[in-house]
């Protein structure tokens, strides 16, 4: 039985954003090699072997799911998600480079999010991608040098919705989702 706050509970969720037609949902085995392409700049080495190798030791855990972002039938970008601990974790994002910075990235951690239900969110990154989370509102909780002397950071966000004031979780407030009742005061 799939547990409520498991990433692959609702793998079957389809995720549309109606002003860009963006879709996100999981990917298919016969969509595996095109999420690799995508995803070989997320790995180390760069490459699609590295990345199908990153695909296969995601989804060989159990609580893990491998989903995309499409534009009509073309996938433009893929992430993973795996229950890590008490909280979920996205050991690797990537968007095609033709499609960045068009917020397509910030819309699969607004899913990962979704995905997460109550479960914290983390993520870990270099110090290139650590402003690209930190404008997504995730916030830094630790950071170690890796063994090839780069610096990697611990990111974290708790369930949608939720915002931290004052870096302190002893002032959390609720801002809900619909803001349509703001516009109109």
């Amino acid at each position: 039985m799939t547990e409520p706050d498991s990433p692959t509970n609702n793998g079957g969720l389809i995720f549309i954003e109606p002003a860009s037609g963006l879709e996100i949902r999981a990917v298919s085995p016969s969509e595996r090699d095109v999420a690799a392409r995508i995803l070989a700049p997320a790995t180390g080495e760069g490459t699609a072997e590295a990345a199908l190798t990153a695909i296969d030791e995601l989804l060989a855990t159990d609580k893990a799911a491998l989903y995309g972002a499409f534009i009509g039938l073309e996938m433009v970008a893929a992430y993973g998600i795996k229950r890590d601990g008490m909280s979920n974790e996205i050991p690797i994002i990537a968007v095609r480079e033709d499609h960045r910075r068009r917020g397509i990235g910030r819309a699969l951690l607004q899913d990962a999010l979704r995905r997460s239900g109550k479960r914290p969110l983390v993520v870990e990154t270099d110090d290139e991608g650590l402003p690209f989370y930190k404008a997504c509102g995730f916030k830094l909780f630790g950071k170690r040098p890796h063994p090839s002397g780069i610096v990697r950071y611990r990111l974290g966000w708790h369930a949608p919705g939720v915002r931290f004031k004052g870096g302190s979780t002893n002032a959390l407030t609720h801002k809900p989702l619909d803001r349509s009742s703001d516009a109109s005061s």
